[in-house]
C-alpha cells in the first residue's frame, strides 16, 4: 500500500512537471500549506493534551486536598466516638456502683431496724425487769 501511494505522489509530480513551471510551484505551495496545517493541528492538540493535563493534575491535588480533609474529619469523629464510649462506660460503671451503693443501703437500713427492735425490746424487758423489782408505794414520798 505505501509503495503505491508513493508511485502516486511521484506520477502526480511528473504530471506537474509536465504542466511546466508555474504548475510545479502550485503543487508545492499547497502541499507546504497542508504540511503547515498538519503541523498547527498537531501542536494544537499537544497543547489542548497539556492543558488537560495541567487541570487534571489541579483536580487530582484538589481530590488529594479533599481526601486528606476527609481523613482528618474521620479521625476527629473516631475520637469523638472513642471519647463517647469511654463517657457511656463511665456512666455504666457508676450506675452499678449506684445500683450497689443502695443495696448496702437498704440492707443496713433493715439490719439497723432489726438492730433497733432488738434493742427495743431488750430496754423494755430490762426496764419491766428493773421496775419489777424495785416497787416504791405511793405512799412514801420524798
Amino acid at each position: 500500500m505505501e509503495k503505491s501511494i508513493v508511485n502516486e505522489v511521484v506520477s502526480a509530480l511528473e504530471a506537474v512537471k509536465s504542466y511546466g513551471q508555474p504548475g510545479f510551484w502550485i503543487l508545492l505551495v499547497s502541499i507546504l500549506i497542508v504540511l503547515v496545517l498538519v503541523i498547527a493541528a498537531v501542536v494544537y492538540q499537544r497543547i489542548v493534551i497539556k492543558r488537560f493535563q495541567t487541570a487534571s493534575k489541579a483536580t487530582q491535588d484538589n481530590f488529594e486536598t479533599i481526601a486528606a480533609d476527609l481523613r482528618k474529619r474521620a479521625m476527629g469523629v473516631k475520637e469523638q466516638d472513642e471519647g463517647l464510649r469511654q463517657r457511656e462506660l463511665e456512666m455504666n460503671e457508676r450506675k452499678q456502683q449506684q445500683q450497689v451503693l443502695k443495696r448496702s443501703q437498704r440492707a443496713l437500713k433493715g439490719s439497723v431496724s432489726h438492730t433497733i427492735r432488738a434493742l427495743k425490746g431488750s430496754v423494755s424487758h430490762t426496764i419491766k425487769l428493773g421496775l419489777a423489782g424495785k416497787r416504791v408505794p405511793n405512799n412514801e414520798k420524798k
